[in-house]
């Protein structure tokens, strides 16, 4: 079905007319609306080298490029609210996957295992997929927003590095302004962006109020794992 295109400034005209105020239904309805799932950033693999990090806004009625928003110069600034380790066990076609895990604990029904690091699907190359799951607060056209990204298996080691420096300096990560930059790798024939990260600067005070409010407004969300979590090529089998 083609999609219609709306005229928001259309609507607000309209809406103001009638007596309606704008910004507070909006707010009202994402209220309602940013726990279902938050915007993901994302990453296009290309093999040219020239990989592309973009957030994936979310299917709505306007024009179909806004569902994707760019990042300049593919570096990201955000502050880091919350962090876990993810594993899933998901095979292509299945609604939930056959096996899942946060900071290794397993939250499937029936769990192939009841120690991840016991596992065998959980080696190096096993079908149990590890990521690192990251709910960030960065500002996107002026305004910070919640989002998520996640770190595929070959960016961990550089997730790892930036703790370890940050530990270091004795800085919490949600501290600090972190960066997430593309590096293009290749090996053999494949060729593939890592997250490498950085620091720049302290957060400010604002922002770490914020996160802290968002660390408790979207704690639900990581209590679980969906498929937009492993909906990259190679995740399922």
């Amino acid at each position: 079905m083609e999609q219609q295109i709306i005229e928001t400034d259309a609507i607000r005209q309209a809406m103001v007319n009638a007596g309606w105020d704008m910004d507070t239904e909006l707010t009202s309805n994402a209220v309602e609306t940013t726990h279902l799932e938050l915007p993901r950033v994302r990453i296009e693999h290309k093999d040219n080298g020239k990989h592309r990090m973009y957030i994936e806004a979310g299917e709505n009625y306007l024009d179909a490029d806004t569902q994707e928003i760019e990042i300049p110069d593919n570096k990201l600034t955000a502050v880091v609210f919350a962090e876990q380790f993810i594993r899933a066990l998901w095979t292509e076609g299945e609604e939930i996957p056959a096996c899942s895990a946060i900071d290794d604990r397993p939250i499937a029904l029936e769990p192939l295992s009841d120690n991840c690091r016991r596992c065998e699907n959980g080696a190096i190359g096993g079908a149990c997929k590890p990521k690192i799951r990251l709910l960030l607060l960065a500002e996107i056209n002026s305004e910070v927003r919640p989002l998520i990204m996640n770190l595929s298996p070959t960016s961990i080691k550089h997730w790892n590095s930036h703790k370890k420096r940050l530990s270091r300096s004795n800085l919490p990560v949600v501290a600090v302004n972190t960066t997430f930059e593309l590096a293009d790798t290749k090996r053999g024939s494949y060729r593939w962006a890592e997250v490498q990260l950085g620091m720049d600067g302290i957060a400010k005070k604002e922002t770490l109020i914020m996160a802290r409010n968002a660390r408790t407004e979207f704690e639900e969300l990581t209590k679980r794992i969906s498929d937009a979590d492993f909906s990259e090529s190679g995740d399922k089998q």
